[in-house]
């Protein structure tokens, strides 16, 4: 049995499945998706879809899962009634400057069965996991931890919802002293040119990044806990502004 991390698949389905047959993945097997499973990408309910269908695959949510979850019932309403969606500001960011469409239009092609299906996997939110793998205690969230919210007596149930999903941290920001954070949400090439496509590791090890940024046509890794060991599948997504 071996434990994976792995994070912001952003509907990338086509390589999510080249990494498990990478892997060679199986039922004795975990793996951990640090966040943001849809959105930007062209199969992101496809891809929630199979992650559902394994007892063995689990979601710690990032920003774009909060969304959909957010909301799924009003989606199940519009598609119920025919009736158009209230426009705010919040699911207009969503939309229209984070890539929701695809994810709606997807969400909105289901029968009834599977839009309260997806409703009911995502009210079961989770935002970090402690792990202890060999020894080595790992805690894994999307977006990571800043300064104000860590200490001796500080509880992780005690961090808000907005900062595990959505703070922006440097590349050495691991505030937790016992435990090597593990984060998404930054694609890796946002630290520099240096780190396109590749896993970041932090000062003293003690922080890893490992969104390789696969939507953006670099890479989605993958990290094995058991000995750390990196495992790599070349986007078929092009980099914007870049022609291939």
């Amino acid at each position: 049995m071996s434990t994976y991390v792995i994070s912001d698949l952003h509907g990338c389905k086509q390589e999510f499945d080249a990494m498990l047959d990478l892997i060679e993945f199986n039922e004795y097997d975990e793996m951990w998706v640090v966040g943001d499973v849809c959105d930007r990408g062209k199969y992101s309910i496809p891809l929630l879809q199979e992650i559902m269908a394994h007892d063995n695959i689990h979601l710690i949510f990032g920003n774009h899962d909060v969304w959909l979850a957010r909301y799924c019932q009003e989606l199940i309403d519009a598609k119920k009634d025919n009736n158009s969606i209230d426009m705010t500001d919040d699911l207009m960011c969503w939309l229209h400057y984070n890539g929701g469409y695809s994810t709606m239009d997807q969400f909105m092609d289901l029968d009834f069965p599977e839009c309260y299906d997806i409703k009911l996997y995502l009210e079961d939110k989770l935002l970090y996991k402690y792990l202890k793998i060999n020894g080595r205690k790992f805690l894994l969230v999307h977006a990571g931890l800043t300064e104000e919210y860590t200490g001796s007596k500080m509880r992780m149930s005690q961090v808000p919802e907005q900062i595990l999903v959505w703070a922006h941290i440097g590349i050495d920001d691991n505030p937790v002293q016992d435990a090597t954070l593990i984060v998404g949400h930054s694609p890796t090439f946002l630290y520099g040119p240096e780190y396109e496509g590749k896993i970041i590791h932090g000062k003293d090890d003690t922080i890893l990044h490992i969104d390789c940024g696969c939507v953006f046509g670099r890479a989605l890794g993958c990290i094995r806990l058991d000995d750390m060991k990196e495992f790599y599948i070349p986007s078929t997504y092009p980099i914007p502004g870049r022609r291939r």
